[in-house]
């Protein structure tokens, strides 16, 4: 699957181009009455009310799945379920529409950043954190992984085991990177109540020169998990959400 994310101002430009595309098939949604795009659009405005300061409330993800994979209706509405629980949109409006316009099945998920309890759901990163939960949930389901289409592919019954691990320790160190943490030990702290351990590696001077994580017996250099997920690009990125917030602060 590739996933790809972005913000907008518009909810109806973006609900009627989803569900007024030839051949489209609503899903499913969530707090909102689609019987069609007018009034979808005026329930995703009503709870926008909520928080008027707010202009970019639309989230508008697209999901396409490779031709090979066997791609029905039931696997992309489980594939919204699991996008909008996981990405952070749980008990926000949403509708999910299927695309047959083209041989390249894709969907589509536009959704409220304003929660019907007025909380805004944060969009920092949503890019990037969209591709990553998509390498994840196509491990998880057995699907082509997308990435590898063009290069060597790894065959689907290769998607399991020390990749899918790979992947989960992935997300769970991007998830505490997005939210903001700011310290190894913290993030330590964290991933171990995901039953990941982190290990931090000290040559006899003390001095550290590298770092892995551990899950059901299966370790990783943070290197090999991402590249930027080393001991000194952690750091770094565990620095800047630290002036970040400094700056917030000010």
């Amino acid at each position: 699957m590739i996933g790809k994310a972005t913000i907008g101002k518009s909810f109806g430009g973006c609900v009627h181009y989803v569900m007024e595309k030839d051949k489209a098939v609503l899903l499913q949604g969530y707090g909102v009455r689609s019987k069609n795009a007018e009034i979808a659009t005026h329930d995703f405005n009503e709870i926008r009310k909520l928080k008027p300061s707010i202009q970019n409330a639309v989230w508008h993800a697209s999901i396409s799945f490779a031709y090979d994979d066997k791609v029905d209706s039931q696997l992309m509405k489980k594939v919204a379920t699991q996008y909008i629980d996981r990405i952070g949109l749980k008990g926000h409006q949403y509708i999910a529409v299927r695309h047959k316009d083209s041989k390249h099945q894709h969907l589509h998920i536009v959704a409220n950043r304003i929660g019907i309890d007025g909380r805004v759901a944060s969009d920092q990163w949503c890019k990037n954190r969209t591709a990553r939960l998509c390498d994840l949930l196509e491990a998880e389901l057995q699907l082509t992984v997308a990435r590898n289409v063009k290069r060597k592919e790894i065959p689907k019954e290769k998607i399991t085991g020390k990749h899918l691990i790979k992947l989960e320790i992935r997300q769970a160190i991007q998830e505490q990177l997005d939210a903001g943490i700011t310290s190894l030990d913290r993030l330590r702290k964290s991933l171990q109540k995901k039953e990941i351990e982190t290990k931090i590696h000290r040559y006899r001077n003390r001095k550290i020169f590298g770092i892995s994580f551990r899950k059901s017996n299966l370790a990783f250099k943070g290197s090999t998990i991402r590249h930027d997920f080393s001991y000194g690009g952690l750091q770094k990125q565990l620095d800047n959400n630290l002036k970040n917030q400094r700056g917030l602060s000010i």
